[in-house]
């Protein structure tokens, strides 16, 4: 498996008696996972479907849906008359008239302004609700698989970039439990150096500059630290591969890479390990900008 980008875009669409239904999905970067929908308003009713139908694809992200009736047989009209409804108007105003003493007549202007006469494109498909879920459900599972498809895509290069950047935080901080022992020595030399140049025809205590030398060892040793940044590269190697949402995961093991990363800089005092530090948390940095894209 491979993990996803946060970021995509999705699209479907259909086309039944004269109509265009389209439906378009744009993902970006969330903390959670929210399902914005924008329903024709005849369609409100079928928003949480809508939802449960995003987040069978969707686990992490701000996901918006945008779902939209376009005329296609009348080239942007938009628009048509009820004959159905127009019937049943004039219907009722015959039965009224013979029922009731009432005069005057229906025109065309009145029957224009009657509920339900004019239908825009989004009307014309509202038959039932169950006709609805029908048209509509469909092309919503097209556009979510779409856009997957495209957050997998994108994951799959983020991942390539997570895997090139952790390989070298690996490698440096191999070489930094490398090079830990080599500081003592550098220390070691150092102060016996110094001694020398300070004493001058003074004997150096050798067994002073072994305590000496002991207590740096004590206070610079960042064996633990290390360790502990190996093994969360390793983490990080296996959730890249995990079948999860892994972004807040990835996140936090970075945190605690630089961590211990900022320890081993303090701690070390020897350049060659501070500059190793230095191009970890560099590196540390670009992978978790790349992170907060990852669902």
């Amino acid at each position: 498996m491979m993990i996803r980008s946060m970021t995509g875009y999705g699209r479907s669409e259909a086309e039944q008696d004269g109509l265009r239904l389209v439906v378009e999905m744009r993902a970006v970067n969330h903390r959670f996972c929210e399902v914005i929908v924008r329903l024709p308003r005849m369609w409100a009713y079928l928003e949480d479907q809508v939802k449960k139908a995003v987040t069978r694809n969707v686990r992490r992200g701000r996901v918006e849906v945008y779902v939209s009736v376009e005329s296609a047989a009348r080239q942007g009209v938009g628009f048509s008359i009820n004959r159905e409804a127009i019937n049943q108007y004039l219907q009722e105003v015959k039965r009224l008239g013979e029922e009731y003493p009432l005069s005057g007549e229906l025109g065309i202007k009145d029957l224009f302004m009657l509920p339900g006469v004019i239908l825009t494109g989004e009307e014309e498909l509202v038959h039932s609700p169950e006709q609805a879920a029908q048209r509509l459900l469909p092309l919503v599972e097209a556009a979510a698989g779409d856009l997957l498809l495209m957050r997998q895509t994108e994951g799959g290069a983020l991942e390539a970039d997570l895997r090139n950047r952790l390989n070298k935080v690996k490698s440096w901080s191999e070489e930094i439990a490398t090079l830990a022992p080599e500081a003592v020595r550098e220390y070691r030399k150092r102060l016996t150096e110094r001694l020398a140049e300070w004493a001058c025809d003074v004997q150096v205590d050798e067994q002073r500059i072994a305590q000496e030398v002991a207590l740096f060892a004590e206070r610079a040793d960042i064996s633990e630290e290390a360790t502990r940044l190996g093994s969360h590269c390793a983490q990080f190697a296996e959730l890249l591969g995990a079948d999860e949402s892994v972004g807040r995961k990835l996140d936090f093991l970075l945190q605690e890479m630089n961590r211990e990363a900022n320890t081993i800089a303090a701690k070390a005092n020897y350049l060659p390990v501070q500059r190793l530090a230095v191009e970890i948390k560099t590196e540390l940095e670009k992978m978790r900008e790349q992170v907060q894209n990852v669902e």
